[in-house]
């Protein structure tokens, strides 16, 4: 027989809060199974770990599951959160007894950080929104101010809608490019062609089977493993050159089941061994071009080819016939339906509004 399965760890002295039972502010100074004594940091970590394991793995408003970056971004960000909270003086054990004073503590402190972008800052105060929905306590954000919450809140906005071409369509010959990078190693440039032709994302391109997700009857690929949220989408195969490179890709299949990814090789290794050859290329943040602006160019071209207009991120003079809107909506509405997103807004993302 098996080793028996430990039992989950059950503090001596709970209290119920909700639909929580908690570590008890009492077990401060009780010796935890390591020999250590619980302090009220730890007794506070320990149950904001609690709500973490009941919700995170399913989405904040919609009855399905999270991506696992998801997942450890929330995790790693929330447990940041109680830490921080300790730091500034904030002696709480109970994640149940967050008021308006800490959140306005947590953001102001993020705000004055000179390592952290407005963007992520906005990003932090949304997942501390989603934690405190999980607990029924939405109104203790809801109740504040962009003021209130921060010193400088016209600084603090999101930018939803791209104006800048991050695509690399018009900077360079791409195909030269993924030459360079294939010649480099052959695996990372074929993912690279990929996220091209189709606009995936790079662990879309990676997990792809060109045997079993590309239906040459049926002239579509569906791209099922590496999805955002777990949420499968189908994709056209329209041209030419999208028919040939996937007739390719089987040709280099050794059976049915073959990824991108060499055989024997671990998923998450390989990521970054994919990051690595593209820094080692001149594809990263800090040069301005990333894997991510091929899903940019595919998203543009797609747009162009079904309004007969270049995107507004294109920020080309208007042509004096305007975009016929029933048309445009079709169009954003495919953007946003190929590169696997459920909201036509996210399409102003990828090629700018005219609004």
């Amino acid at each position: 027989m098996g080793k028996p399965l430990d039992k989950p760890f059950q503090p001596p002295l709970t209290v119920t809060e909700g639909d929580y039972v908690f570590a008890a502010p009492e077990m401060r100074g009780r010796l935890n199974r390591h020999g250590k004594p619980w302090t009220v940091r730890t007794i506070f970590v320990y149950n904001v770990q609690h709500v973490l394991y009941r919700h995170n793995a399913t989405h904040s408003k919609r009855q399905k599951p999270v991506a696992e970056k998801t997942k450890a971004n929330r995790f790693n960000e929330i447990r940041s959160m109680a830490q921080t909270l300790h730091d500034l003086g904030y002696r709480i054990t109970l994640p149940t007894h967050i008021r308006q004073k800490h959140v306005k503590a947590l953001t102001h402190f993020w705000e004055a950080r000179e390592d952290l972008k407005p963007a992520s800052v906005v990003q932090k105060v949304s997942i501390l929104r989603v934690f405190l929905g999980w607990m029924g306590k939405e109104a203790v954000i809801k109740g504040l101010s962009d003021e209130e919450l921060f010193t400088k809140p016209e600084l603090m906005k999101r930018q939803y809608v791209a104006t800048e071409d991050k695509s690399w369509d018009d900077k360079f010959d791409i195909n030269d490019v993924i030459q360079k990078v294939e010649e480099d190693c052959k695996y990372c440039g074929r993912q690279l062609k990929l996220a091209h032709l189709f606009g995936l994302r790079a662990k879309e391109s990676m997990l792809f089977r060109p045997n079993l997700d590309y239906d040459r009857e049926g002239q579509f690929i569906h791209v099922r493993r590496g999805t955002k949220g777990g949420r499968p989408r189908t994709l056209p195969v329209e041209s030419a050159e999208q028919r040939q490179y996937l007739e390719e890709l089987q040709s280099y299949c050794y059976d049915t089941n073959e990824s991108m990814i060499p055989r024997r090789s671990d998923p998450k290794r390989w990521i970054k061994h994919y990051y690595r050859i593209m820094n080692r290329n001149g594809i990263s943040r800090e040069t301005g071009i990333t894997p991510h602006g091929l899903r940019h160019g595919y998203a543009q071209r797609l747009y162009e080819r079904t309004t007969g207009h270049p995107a507004a991120v294109k920020d080309v003079p208007k042509l004096a016939q305007e975009i016929d809107k029933i048309e445009e909506r079709i169009a954003r509405l495919m953007v946003s339906e190929n590169l696997g997103h459920s909201r036509e807004s996210i399409s102003s993302a990828y090629i700018g509004s005219d609004d």
